[in-house]
């Protein structure tokens, strides 16, 4: 039983410390979850002022080429009114006559043959550029070639080489063999790197900012760090393209499709960040950076251009502040283990040393030991030694009084048998001898004493032999010893002038000690002639289904405590004498034979009544 109880002990603990470790745990996700979204929306909000700032320059870039429209289409009819055949047209020329008149970007001349190839040229590293190889530039050319338009107007172009924005006007030559092709520039440059540089020295944790310029079929890298690079041929702008998309997927750990064609390419570009908002972000903690793609339109959305920004952000202040929380959760959880076998030694300790005291309490032990850990249970062993051996002293003397007493209840009976069997005896022989009828009542006084005496001289032998002698149950007649105990107090029932009225089944049986069953009935007689104030007192004994009943009913004063009146020592009224311990037997011998009892007083009537159950 110990174990177990120290089982469930133990089981409570754990089952506390898992609860407050679940607890502490959801509450350390939600600081962390809250400090993640908390850095998200910090760092969105810094890229919103990167997105506002580079949108702003691709919207004065577009701008200047709404503008310039009218403009550059004069430019184109004068190129035109200029060629004078291929072998005469000198395009650095034409391209300085073009700009000497403009103020803002500059012009680029082109000679391009029949199959897309660039023949002459005022910028030399597209010299020998064949665009024919591009289908939808083929498609352009021979539009123009076969008639069907007089002036092709393209979308803005991003030039590798120079990092600037191209417009191109194309128109066929005046001998129809050429066509003949006007680049208006505006370098983007300058305001780009300014703008990048700002945002990294202004946001400390902004790593890099990388920039892809978008048209209608391409993606440019923007190098912010080196201007120059060589002129790619279309072949590998179209695969430059396509794998700067492959990444995207890649960082966000989306799906790759590598059967992608580059007719599709810019819509599915613009279809994935519009899916997300134009806003796409990653945070991956074990690379230490927070990423944020973002898609960026211009003013004049004809023009089909968009700037991408990609912003890198470095995480190492949000893993600062999740590793305190972190740190924080696992020393409230170490706490708590600790406390937890704190508590389990502290209670370890003091149910041991309680079971001790405990254990030399019920075997009334002194205990030796002192110098306790706990300073109280020091002044507990102190008191309940001294306690302890008064208490021994007092029970001592009190087992000496109560030998003294039962020795003396003991001899008391011994000394009274003789001479109540003396008197007995003469009493008997009194009433054989009497011939005068006037010492009859004389007599009758006698015999009711002398079974007042041999009633009381009987409880007091039980209580005395009660320890010394086993009371065997025999099978016995109840009805007739039911019988023999009312003809004896006959006697005391006539001197007290009540009349004893029986009513008692035949063969009524039952296992029970003699000695034991006269104790219950004679007590229940006694009290009924003492306490009743009417003449008739009937004692009753019927069968039941099960067993039978003995009842002894009388008229007297209302039984105030029915549950009381069978309590040693009790009486209901103090100024009628008596031992007090007739009823207290009766209620002992109930209990040993498993007896029901019980008082009902109602109605002036009094009524002891036992059940015997088989």
């Amino acid at each position: 039983m110990k174990w177990k109880i120290r089982l469930q002990k133990d089981f409570l603990i754990l089952f506390i410390i898992a609860i407050v470790t679940i607890l502490l745990y959801l509450q350390y996700t939600y600081s962390k979850k809250n400090l993640i979204d908390k850095y998200k929306s910090e760092e969105y909000a810094k890229s919103l002022q990167i997105e506002s700032k580079f949108k702003s320059i691709l919207d004065n870039i577009e701008l200047i080429f709404k503008s310039k429209l009218d403009e550059n289409l004069k430019a184109l009819n004068t190129l035109y009114l200029m060629y004078n055949g291929i072998d005469k047209f000198d395009a650095n020329k034409i391209a300085n006559i073009l700009n000497k008149s403009i103020k803002i970007g500059k012009y680029e001349v082109f000679v391009i043959d029949k199959n897309g190839k660039i023949i002459k040229a005022s910028y030399k590293p597209d010299l020998g550029l064949n665009l024919g190889k591009f289908k939808k530039y083929k498609k352009i050319f021979d539009d123009i070639f076969n008639g069907k338009q007089k002036i092709n107007i393209s979308y803005l172009i991003f030039d590798y080489s120079s990092f600037s924005l191209n417009q191109y006007f194309l128109i066929r030559s005046p001998d129809k063999k050429y066509i003949l092709q006007l680049a208006y520039v505006v370098d983007i440059y300058p305001k780009l790197k300014e703008a990048y540089y700002e945002f990294l020295n202004k946001f400390r944790d902004l790593r890099e900012i990388k920039l892809y310029f978008m048209d209608k079929y391409f993606i440019y890298p923007i190098n912010l760090k080196k201007r120059h690079q060589y002129k790619k041929q279309i072949e590998e702008v179209i695969k430059e393209s396509t794998n700067i998309f492959y990444q995207f997927l890649n960082d966000m750990n989306k799906k790759v499709d590598k059967n992608l064609s580059l007719e599709v390419l810019g819509k599915r570009v613009i279809n994935f960040f519009h899916v997300s908002g134009d806003r796409i972000s990653k945070l991956d903690l074990n690379n230490h950076e927070f990423v944020t793609y973002s898609l960026i339109e211009g003013f004049f959305k004809n023009f089909s251009n968009r700037l991408i920004i990609k912003s890198e952000y470095s995480t190492y202040i949000l893993e600062k502040d999740i590793e305190a929380i972190r740190n924080r959760f696992l020393v409230m959880i170490l706490s708590l283990i600790i406390l937890a076998i704190l508590v389990k030694f502290v209670i370890y300790y003091i149910t041991r040393q309680l079971s001790i005291l405990v254990e030399h309490m019920k075997q009334n032990m002194p205990i030796e030991k002192t110098n306790y850990f706990i300073k109280e249970f020091d002044e507990l062993v102190k008191t309940y030694n001294e306690y302890r051996e008064k208490l021994n002293q007092e029970i001592e003397k009190n087992q000496q009084l109560l030998m003294e007493n039962k020795r003396f209840i003991v001899d008391t009976v011994h000394q009274l048998k003789t001479p109540l069997s003396v008197i007995t005896l003469n009493s008997d022989f009194l009433k054989m001898q009497l011939k005068d009828k006037n010492l009859e009542y004389i007599l009758n006084e006698i015999e009711a004493a002398i079974a007042m005496l041999t009633n009381s001289y009987e409880d007091l032998s039980y209580l005395a032999a009660q320890n010394a002698i086993e009371y065997k149950p025999v099978k016995l007649n109840v009805s007739e010893i039911a019988r023999q105990r009312v003809n004896f107090f006959m006697p005391l029932a006539k001197a007290r002038n009540k009349v004893l009225v029986s009513d008692i089944d035949e063969d009524i049986f039952f296992d029970i000690n003699k000695v034991e069953l006269e104790r219950l009935i004679d007590n229940n007689i006694s009290n009924a002639i003492d306490y009743s104030k009417n003449k008739e007192i009937k004692i009753v004994l019927k069968k039941l289904d099960d067993g039978f009943v003995l009842r002894v009913e009388s008229f007297g004063e209302k039984i105030r405590n029915p549950k009381k009146i069978f309590e040693k020592n009790y009486r209901e009224y103090v100024h009628k004498r008596g031992l007090g311990i007739g009823l207290n037997i009766v209620k002992n011998i109930c209990e040993k034979y498993n007896i029901e009892y019980k008082v009902i007083s109602e109605n002036g009537k009094n009524i002891f009544e036992y059940i015997f159950k088989y």
